[in-house]
């Protein structure tokens, strides 16, 4: 997780399972009561997302539309993980900007997981 001002990266490494799941829950809930409403999911490094991690975007999808003026950007998907996105609908809720759209100064400094 890095953060830049009142922005949060999650780098998602490997498989986002229902174990990894539990951990990412709780530190975006934590920071949403802290008032962080910005956040950026990057799987640049991620090889697959299993449903429940999926259902954990979801989530946190949720909670920032409730507070109106949040932001949730996921970048860097491979085409597997964009596959599912597409698969479930996904796609339709997220905002999956093409990676050339996406500038250094949008993603902050990530540190290693």
């Amino acid at each position: 997780m890095g953060r830049h001002g009142n922005v949060v990266t999650f780098k998602i490494v490997g498989i986002g399972t229902y174990r990894t799941a539990v951990g990412f829950k709780t530190t975006y809930t934590k920071l949403l009561s802290e008032g962080v409403h910005e956040f950026i999911i990057d799987l640049g490094e991620c090889e697959h997302l299993d449903s429940t991690f999926l259902g954990t975007l979801l989530g946190l999808a949720i909670s920032v539309k409730q507070v109106g003026s949040g932001l949730l950007h996921v970048i860097r998907p491979n085409e597997l993980v964009r596959s599912l996105f597409r698969g479930t609908g996904l796609d339709q809720i997220f905002d999956m900007p093409n990676p050339n759209e996406i500038k250094p100064e949008q993603t902050g400094p990530i540190s290693a997981k």
